[in-house]
Order: C-alpha cells, then sequence, then structure tokens
C-alpha cells in the first residue's frame, strides 16, 4: 500500500472530536455479554478492528458449536481476540483451531495455555509449543486455585477472570511475579463488579467467585490511548486547543495518565462535565522519566514526542512492547534513528537522547511494521516536518479508523490511498 502523505503549514490548532469507545473496554463488555447470554445493546461500542473481528468470532462460536470438525478462529494479529477467544472457548462446547497472522504466532500464549490446562482443559499447541495457533475442545472445567505468569501480558489474567463466574467454586489466580499492565487487569475487575460479580483483588493475587454476569445498557467512553495521539500533537504546536467529547477524570482506563505525563510537556488538561480541553499551556520540562509497566500503549506517543522536544526520556516498565503487534523497541529504535534520536537500553530502562533539531528535516517516510501506534505516534510529525509519509496507513483501522479523517479535519493535509480510507 502507498504511504499516506502529511502536510501542514498551521501554527494553532482547534478542534472538537469525539473519539470512538474504548477497545479494552468495548471487547471486555462483548465477551461479558456472550457468557451472560444477554441482549444488553451498548452505545459508542468500539469501531476499532479488533473489536468488530471479536464481536464476528463471538457469534461464530456459537453458531458453529456443533461442528464435528475444528473450526478455525483467525485472530490476525490482535491479541485480546487470540487470548480472550482462547479462554472464553475454553469452556463453550466446541472444536476450534484458533489461529493469527505470523506475528500472531511469535507472541506468547504459554501461561493462559498452562493455567487452562490446570483447569482441565482439553488444549494443545499445533506448531510452535508455547505459540498459537492451537487446537481446544470446548467443556466445563473445574475450579482451582492457579498461579500464572504475568510478566508478559495481563490479558492472560483479564481472559481467565471474565470466565471465572461460570466456574463452579469461581477461580482463584495467584500471580507469581508482578503484573506487567495492572491497570487493564483493575479495568477487568471493575467492569465485573458493575455486572454484579464479585472481585477481591490485592497485589499478589485476584479471586473471582461463582455468579451471572448482570449487564445493563452502557454508554462506553471514549479511548484514552487515542486521546495520545491529540495530547502529542498539542504538545509540537505552537498554540493549540482540543476539545475531546466524552472523556473523564474518573476513568477505569489507565492511559487517563496522559493528562499528568503530558504536563511535563507544556500541556494542560481541562476536565469539563461533557469532556476534556486540552491546551498549549505551561512549561517543558528539560527531562523526562517515568515507568510505563501500566500504560505500554502510550509509551511511543511519549517517545516521538520526547525526540520532537528535544528532551532526554528514561522510559521504564517497557520491555514487553517487544511482544506486541510489532516488536516496539526495535520498531521504534529504527525510525527515531531517522530523526537523529537514539534509543539505548541502560538496564531496565531506555534512554532516548535526541540529536540535531527535527526542523532540519524537509522531508522524512516513517515505516509502521504493520503496527498501528507507530503509524499514529510519528503521524504528528507533520507539525514541525514539510512533508512526513506514513507507510501502510491502513493499520490504524485496529483501533481509531478515522484518524486520519480527524488529522485533516484538523487541518493537516492528509493524501492518502483509497484502500486506506474509511
Amino acid at each position: 500500500m502507498e504511504p499516506v502523505i502529511l502536510k501542514n503549514h498551521k501554527k494553532s490548532l482547534n478542534g472538537y472530536f469525539k473519539l470512538t469507545g474504548s477497545k479494552s473496554i468495548s471487547n471486555r463488555l462483548l465477551i461479558m455479554k456472550a457468557l451472560s447470554g444477554s441482549d444488553v445493546r451498548f452505545e459508542n461500542l468500539s469501531k476499532s478492528e479488533d473489536t468488530a473481528l471479536l464481536k464476528f468470532y463471538l457469534s461464530f462460536l456459537d453458531t458453529c458449536a456443533n461442528s464435528r470438525i475444528a473450526m478455525i478462529v483467525d485472530a490476525k494479529n490482535a491479541g485480546t481476540v487470540m487470548r480472550f477467544i482462547t479462554a472464553f472457548a475454553a469452556i463453550r462446547q466446541g472444536k476450534w483451531l484458533i489461529t493469527g497472522h505470523e506475528r500472531m504466532k511469535k507472541r506468547p500464549i504459554a501461561p493462559l495455555v498452562e493455567a487452562l490446562h490446570e483447569l482441565g482443559a482439553n488444549i494443545e499447541y499445533t506448531e510452535e509449543k508455547g505459540f498459537p495457533p492451537i487446537k481446544l475442545l470446548g467443556h466445563q472445567l473445574q475450579s482451582t486455585d492457579i498461579t500464572i505468569d504475568t510478566r508478559q501480558s495481563s490479558q492472560f489474567v483479564s481472559a481467565l477472570m471474565m470466565i471465572a463466574p461460570y466456574l463452579s467454586y469461581g477461580l482463584t489466580i495467584n500471580y507469581k511475579e508482578k503484573p506487567v499492565s495492572e491497570a487493564y487487569i483493575q479495568m477487568t475487575a471493575r467492569l465485573m463488579q458493575q455486572a454484579d460479580i464479585d472481585v477481591e483483588m490485592d497485589s499478589e493475587s485476584v479471586k473471582v467467585a461463582p455468579g451471572e454476569y448482570h449487564l445493563k445498557p452502557a454508554y462506553i467512553e471514549p479511548d484514552w490511548s487515542s486521546a495520545s495521539y491529540w495530547y502529542e500533537l498539542v504538545a509540537l504546536s505552537d498554540d493549540a486547543s482540543i476539545f475531546l467529547e466524552g472523556l473523564k477524570e474518573d476513568s477505569c482506563q489507565g492511559d487517563r495518565a496522559l493528562a499528568d505525563i503530558f504536563r511535563e510537556f507544556g500541556v494542560q488538561t481541562e476536565f469539563q462535565s461533557n469532556g476534556i480541553q486540552i491546551l498549549k499551556k505551561g512549561n517543558v520540562s528539560s527531562e523526562f522519566k517515568y515507568n510505563f509497566s501500566n500504560n505500554p500503549d502510550i509509551a511511543p506517543t511519549v517517545m516521538v514526542t520526547c525526540a520532537a522536544l528535544g528532551i532526554k526520556g528514561v522510559f521504564s516498565g517497557i520491555n514487553h512492547l517487544r511482544l506486541k503487534e510489532s516488536d516496539r523497541i526495535e520498531g521504534l529504535t529504527a525510525e527515531l534513528a531517522k530523526i537523529d534520536t537514539r534509543l539505548t537500553k541502560s538496564g531496565q530502562s531506555y534512554v532516548l537522547t535526541p540529536g540535531r533539531s527535527i526542523g532540519s528535516i524537509s522531508e522524512i517516510e516513517f515505516d509502521t511494521y504493520n503496527d498501528h501506534r507507530m503509524a499514529m505516534s510519528f503521524a504528528p510529525l507533520s507539525l514541525l516536518i514539510d512533508t512526513v509519509r506514513i507507510s501502510n496507513p491502513g493499520v490504524v483501522r485496529k483501533s481509531y479508523p478515522g484518524y486520519w479523517k480527524d488529522l485533516n479535519t484538523l487541518g493537516i493535509s492528509v493524501s492518502i490511498p483509497e484502500r486506506a480510507c474509511v
């Protein structure tokens, strides 16, 4: 696919936008809805490709439950679809072969499979041990205490939590070590509690009582992860005032931390009754340091912001970025080097060291590695560079399908291949 070409000559940014619903909240509620058999409706469900894929396969599993042959579930490169569907299918009638794109076959699933084995699941690897594809025969699982490795993904825990109410005696999940992205486990617990499930959490475990989900119609709050690109745009502008409808201060999304993080870059957040106003207002720090273990999805956005503003940054809690839709550490290292910025490992952290002023670059093309967050993190550099090209622009459909359209509405010139338009 031809790259998208971005050009901008505006120094001041103003706009009002409504982001699609949180992908993380949407996907959890869809699993809970399918388990409950409810016909409840959700407003502002995520328009992301991942959510559409999950919704399709939840219906597919219901329709094909009586098949005598293993039916194929292709999760593509959607981690939540792969992990949530694996746990869901383990307790539902049917024979399933759950697979994905080549990148998905390199993303680990062993901790989840091992935990399901402990619960009595009939599940096996069909290619490399520890990785998809997997073959699964669904049936009722037993209740027991399990211990799980949570260093690679919190989604293993969330997947087990959501099926736990439908085990005879519930489930206690013990952590081998402190989980990465623990905020997403807290999100899962909060949504389950709102649906009348008893969930108890502490620093070492989560305990889920048996029960049934009682879901109510709900408005799904907009996606804070998608808001990160708007924060970056404001940080890189001379003057900006952007309103994002529906985002709220009391959010179960860990990426709400954006409001605090971007104060370091001269961005102020005003929380209002119907959304947030993001303003270019305040001082910019000379150095930046943050642990992203709870907010891995916004780390690329913050890295590019630091590079563009010439701020040295120390990023910790991001080792598991190597296991995302791409190896984001490798990709960021290569793409940041194009703007003379070094990303080097120092112990358990990564140090970002900017070089020459980005304003000396007139034209550039960034690769995306088939990763939506890489594409959207580098696009705001069009505020500082005359011509920015982003390869494979269609990848944004994974989480924020309206991204290029919204940039164009903001006033950035967007020349995009027709196949990438949504």
